[in-house]
């Protein structure tokens, strides 16, 4: 920064002391010496500056755009000048169509400006970027230019959520333990993965193993493979698990080129109490967590299969279950968006828990093709010992708004002689610009089967009928006095269980000084008696109360609980910090006070709840993140560790805060931190917050940019050091100023920086045993001679220090 700032400070009197009225960025500068000594510039200053900004000799990664269009981090040569040599890989890198290059002696560069005499190539050391100008004529057309993504690297990946409640209700003690854990590695861009589950009730303990497998991207082929304990992608067939290998295309490219991104999971219900939520897929528990009272949403599950409908459990405080089934054509909103390609599953049914049934070995293709711009065609077909499955799709997309989905998939079951087939309807519409809707319909005859539902015993009956009847409406929308209002409905029936609704209506407004009011109703209808939960009513209301306090307050009324009201308060202590307390009373029982403290921990994410009522009382805590171990060591991460992810190196400093694509991290004791989750194919930005920064502590770059390869391990570096400013108020021996403009120079002779007003010298990072001397004139020098405590002054930025500038020839 001190080069680039005195350059533009002698750039500015270049009208008047250079040769040229215009000069290039990347050409030297001639200054006249003698009209630089007349403003009182040492000539040796100008001498030194006459070059501009360059890159060091050498081969290192460098940010590369052409054109203005990133392309990542890309290896290149620099020759002693800073100048970009040419290199095959670099013309591939930038999508540059190659040139013949002539064979260069060892130690010789051609460069880029040599070998494009049109190209305009912008070097920018301070931001680790080359950007270059070529023309249009010389790019090679997308199908054949190639993006370079930063691939490589291998680490190890340990992530865990636990939970653990206590509660002891009249008497009666329950505990609850969940821990869940994915151990695996990254290398060779290969992603490697174990899932597993344990839960620990006053009944008894359970493990439960999800899946192991290992995954690369081809990104020549732009397709995903995956082999080991999977569960099929298909978009027709179920989400059978089964071991084997799978072929997919790669999502990520599609987002690259459309900047698209399908809609994630996301389940709705309300809490009648502070509840603990589980969410079970294909009977296996794939989520657990505590929720407060009210209505809760939860994102971005992790599912096992994307056509597997999902079970949710609501365990409340007094002890009551809840459930109620999400249909899993509402778990994504139409695919319509992932990329036109194949789907290749080969592999063995795999059993789950104690079933023992035959697994049978089984193949399975389908594939989607694009038939024009808005509409989707989807085929495939799927073969078994005894069982084969067939199936196809239609979506169709309108500018307006309109989506009308239609798939049926088709099976036989010739082991039982059985015959049938399940067929999805699937509509949504934006009626207006505040007005949406959807309607799903799922229909399935009694003798349809899927590849899981073969090997049923028939004298035990354990193949009943499969026949069963789903619906899903909503209905959303927004009005500029009336507030918004949602309405959903749900009903499932099938031949051997009595027909099941669920009705819910929500609506809320945001009243004048940011008061928000909003009613949440449900109603259970059908279905057996002891399971129905009949129906419920939550209103609330929300004060702030200035930054970020705030206070809501609501009431509740169930056909099962009664009447209840309570209030919450809310604070955030700072910005990974909150916590709120509260207090709730039952008609005509007992007042339940209740605390929560959700903390990002540096290095882990941790949630804390207690709450009590004279004949209760109720406690949990929760913790999750990762840990990943790499080349250097063992760094903690307050995230899940995704399939793509870096190791950050800041220095040695600990607490320092970075940013990053999946949220703020600190730094530990070895200036290490994880960015967890980094998009794959995708430029990424990360940085260094300069809030954090302790006051002797400098970033020369605070930022990186990468585009990371699926499965890769980046480790990148910002430079931060340690600096000791200092402010010299220096004098010569006769107790002068030293003059303004005179230069500072090191031992070596390097230009350090020049004297301004009353003989003030900033020394930008001051060294102990460092030796400078001042130039006074042509053939006179001395040396400065100044104090310094050993120990800086932290809480000091600049150390201002009186300064003696002696004589060589007496001393």
């Amino acid at each position: 920064m001190r080069f680039r700032a005195t350059r533009i400070w002698l750039g500015r009197l270049c009208l008047l002391a250079c040769g040229s009225t215009e000069i290039a960025a990347n050409e030297s500068v001639l200054f006249d010496p003698q009209v630089l000594k007349d403003r009182g510039i040492d000539p040796a200053l100008a001498e030194y500056f006459r070059e501009s900004p360059r890159f060091v000799q050498g081969t290192r990664p460098v940010s590369l755009q052409v054109n203005g269009q990133p392309k990542g981090r890309v290896q290149m040569t620099f020759n002693q000048h800073g100048e970009v040599c040419l290199a095959p890989a670099l013309l591939k890198a930038a999508g540059v169509r190659a040139l013949v290059l002539r064979r260069q002696e060892a130690g010789t560069c051609l460069t880029f400006a040599e070998g494009f005499p049109a190209a305009v190539v912008q070097l920018r050391p301070g931001r680790e970027q080359v950007d270059l100008l070529v023309p249009t004529a010389t790019l090679l057309p997308p199908d054949q230019a190639s993006r370079v993504f930063a691939k490589g690297g291998m680490a190890g990946v340990l992530n865990y959520d636990a939970l653990m409640t206590d509660s002891q209700f009249q008497g009666q003690r329950s505990d609850y333990r969940s821990f869940t854990s994915e151990v695996g590695f990254n290398a060779g861009n290969w992603v490697l993965r174990s899932r597993q589950s344990y839960t620990a009730q006053s009944d008894g303990a359970r493990f439960e193993h999800l899946y192991a497998y290992g995954m690369r991207t081809l990104e020549d082929y732009e397709v995903n493979v995956q082999v080991g304990q999977l569960n099929m992608a298909s978009p027709l067939f179920s989400g059978e698990s089964f071991l084997g290998l799978q072929i997919q295309p790669e999502g990520a490219f599609a987002q690259l080129r459309a900047a698209e991104r399908g809609a994630g999971s996301r389940v709705e219900g309300i809490a009648y109490s502070a509840a603990r939520i589980e969410v079970r897929q294909n009977g296996v528990m794939i989520y657990t967590t505590m929720v407060p009272s009210g209505p809760f949403t939860l994102r971005e599950l992790p599912l096992l299969s994307h056509s597997l409908d999902l079970e949710v459990t609501v365990h409340e405080q007094d002890g009551q279950q809840r459930r109620f089934r999400v249909p899993a054509a509402s778990l994504y909103d139409a695919q319509f968006g992932s990329p036109p390609g194949f789907n290749v599953a080969l592999g063995r049914v795999r059993r789950l828990g104690s079933d023992e049934r035959q697994a049978p070995s089984f193949a399975a293709f389908s594939r989607d093709w694009n038939w024009g711009r808005e509409r989707r065609v989807t085929a495939g077909l799927m073969g078994a010992t005894e069982y084969v499955s067939a199936g196809w799709g239609l979506q169709q997309q309108w500018s307006n708004g309109i989506f009308l989905g239609a798939r049926q998939v088709l099976s036989s079951d010739r082991s039982q002689g059985l015959a049938g087939n399940q067929l999805q309807m699937t509509f949504s519409a934006q009626l207006s610009p505040n007005l949406s809707t959807s309607l799903i319909n799922v229909r399935q005859s009694e003798d349809f089967r899927t590849l899981s539902d073969t090997g049923w015993n028939q004298e035990r009956h354990q193949a009943e009928s499969r026949s069963r009847d789903q619906w899903a409406f909503s209905l959303n929308g927004s009005t500029a006095h009336w507030g918004t209002f949602g309405a959903t409905w749900s009903r499932y029936s099938s031949r051997d269980e009595p027909p099941q609704s669920r009705l819910g209506l929500s609506w809320s407004q945001m009243l004048p000084e940011r008061v928000s009011l909003s009613v949440s109703l449900e109603r259970d209808m059908g279905g057996a008696a002891a399971s129905r939960q009949g129906s419920a009513a939550y209103l609330t209301l929300g004060v702030p109360l200035g930054g970020q306090r705030s206070v809501r307050s609501y009431l509740r009324k169930d056909d099962r609980s009664g009447a209840r009201s309570g209030v919450v308060f809310s604070d955030a202590i700072n910005e990974i910090q909150d916590y709120s307390v509260s207090a709730e009373q039952r008609d005509g029982g007992p007042t339940t006070f209740g605390a929560r403290l959700n903390t990002l921990a540096h290095y882990t994410s941790i949630d804390l709840g207690y709450s009590q009522r004279p004949d209760a009382t109720n406690f949990d805590v929760g913790a999750r993140g990762g840990m990943v171990f790499h080349r250097d060591g063992v760094t903690l991460s307050p995230y899940p560790v995704r399939d793509t992810f870096g190791v950050l190196k800041a220095g040695e400093h600990a607490g320092l805060k970075l940013q990053t694509p999946r949220g703020p991290v600190w730094t530990d004791g070895f200036g290490r931190a994880v960015a967890a989750s980094l998009p794959a194919y995708t430029l990424a930005r990360l940085e260094v917050d300069n809030g954090s920064l302790p006051r002797n502590v400098e970033v020369l770059n605070g930022y990186q940019e990468v585009e990371a390869g699926r499965g890769s391990v980046q480790h990148l570096d910002f430079s931060v050091m340690s600096v000791r400013r200092l402010l010299l108020k220096a004098r010569t021996v006769d107790r002068q100023w030293l003059p303004k403009g005179v230069t500072v120079h090191d031992e070596q002779g390097q230009y350090v920086t020049t004297v301004l007003d009353a003989g003030t010298i900033f020394l930008s990072d001051a060294k102990p045993d460092q030796t400078l001397h001042v130039r006074l004139s042509d053939n006179q020098r001395c040396w400065l001679e100044y104090p310094l405590n050993e120990v800086p002054h932290d809480s000091l930025r600049i150390e201002t220090v009186d300064a003696t500038c002696l004589d060589p020839n007496l001393s």
